[in-house]
């Protein structure tokens, strides 16, 4: 045999001196890598670590991360290095492979590297942003779990070679328990974001039911007392006048029969009045219509002409602006408006035309009206009772009604979430109802 010459020999030597530099620069590339893994945290984090303390130092044109979408079945581009990203952490035409499609799908589903040193041979090709003739792709994965695929490209035919691929998947196996901690903690964070959201929400549910059952108790206490006081004063009207007629048959006149038992037919109807009145009340906590945007223009037009006649008897003026549209009950609105108006002609002061002006303003997410009229008034002590079931502040035979009207406005009011007060600077002077409904959600 030929002894190799030393010009040989220098080659050989070159050569291997070479390969050790490389495979030195390859571990310095993996140390500091490994190094900086142990300061990422999130699978942002993690992937773009991977482009730019590797692929970037190691001189690649090309390289991009694909994680798994597990739901969708698809690979998702997350970091890239080249032209797919040109400042940051951007990416451009972020593209999304189903699993099982192209190279990268191919890999992601086998589980097995890969080297294509002509991809215009390969059909399964995928072009993205530039043609390039070669390309390597490995994946990421923990004990058969896919976890995504790190895929490089590179304009020339040929380009990369077996130390490459190990040196990607040595990368690949180094990330995948971090990414897969990271996507674990994620997870876990959606997690608990949700359920601070669900208890959240059930505690808000909690604390409205605990607010209806504390108004419920509220309706009870009061139900109880016009049991006891209002509804039993035509009772026994009508038991007293019944009784006498029973007791004095023989000694009354027919005129007399007659008044006493249309005393008692009173009695009957003010206890109708009172227990229809109930009724109602009692109807709007359970209302059950669908809140949709309402133009409140529509309900005071709807309004003013149920009230026509006694707005015409009275002369009365209602002014007011163009309205909003809040979100609410329609018929529950309808009736709040038309007992507020009632509630202004009725107790209007004497030889003075009522008049009743409506205004408003938007605050955050709710309008505030205030309804002012220029009625009797009413006197500061009365000012905290006068929305209490059957409260009535004026004697009946001066003014109609069973004591219902604004406590059934308030608890309309209650019933879209906002509170009813009125102002008065005593009698004489008016009164002003302030009130609010909520704007629609955007």
């Amino acid at each position: 045999m030929n002894e190799p010459t030393d010009d040989q020999l220098g080659t050989a030597l070159k050569q291997q001196l070479a390969l050790l530099q490389k495979k030195e620069r390859h571990l310095r590339i993996i140390n500091n890598f490994a190094t900086s893994l142990l300061r990422q945290n999130t699978i942002e984090e993690i992937v773009w670590s991977i482009t730019t303390n590797v692929i970037a130092k190691l001189g690649f044109v090309d390289c991009v991360i694909y994680l798994l979408d597990e739901e969708r079945q698809v690979l998702v581009q997350k970091a890239a290095h080249g032209l797919k990203n040109p400042e940051a952490h951007e990416i451009i035409n972020r593209l999304e492979i189903p699993l099982g499609r192209g190279i990268v799908g191919h890999v992601a589903r086998s589980g097995k590297s890969i080297i294509i040193p002509d991809t215009s041979k390969d059909h399964r090709y995928i072009f993205d942003d530039a043609l390039r003739y070669s390309e390597m792709a490995v994946p990421i994965s923990l004990e058969g779990k896919i976890i995504g695929v790190i895929d490089s490209e590179h304009p020339d035919k040929d380009f990369f070679t077996p130390d490459d691929l190990y040196l990607l998947e040595t990368v690949a196996a180094m990330s995948a328990n971090r990414i897969l901690h990271a996507q674990t903690q994620e997870k876990l964070h959606q997690y608990r974001i949700k359920l601070e959201e669900l208890v959240d929400s059930r505690t808000r549910r909690l604390r409205r039911l605990v607010l209806d059952l504390r108004r419920s108790n509220n309706d009870l206490e009061q139900y109880a007392h016009a049991a006891s006081h209002d509804l039993k004063e035509p009772i026994r009207t009508i038991a007293s006048f019944l009784s006498l007629i029973k007791r004095r048959k023989e000694q009354l006149s027919e005129e007399e029969a007659a008044e006493y038992i249309d005393f008692a037919i009173d009695g009957a109807r003010r206890m109708e009045q009172l227990l229809n009145g109930l009724l109602v009340y009692a109807k709007i906590g359970d209302h059950n219509q669908e809140i949709k945007a309402v133009d409140l223009n529509q309900i005071l037009q709807s309004v003013t002409q149920n009230l026509s006649v006694i707005i015409s008897e009275t002369q009365c003026t209602v002014s007011y602006p163009k309205l909003p549209v809040v979100d609410g009950f329609e018929s529950l609105l309808v009736q709040f408006f038309q007992n507020l108006l009632a509630n202004a002609i009725k107790f209007r002061r004497y030889n003075h035309p009522p008049s009743i002006s409506l205004s408003f303003a938007k605050i955050g997410d709710r309008y505030h009206f205030k309804m002012q009229d220029n009625g009797i008034g009413i006197e500061p002590q009365y000012i905290t009772s006068i929305f209490k079931l059957f409260n009535r502040l004026n004697k009946k035979e001066e003014y109609e009604g069973n004591g219902l009207g604004l406590s059934l406005c308030q608890r309309i009011i209650e019933k879209h979430g906002g509170e009813i007060s009125v102002t008065s600077k005593g009698l004489g002077y008016g009164s002003t109802f302030s009130f609010s409904l909520p704007a629609p959600q955007a």
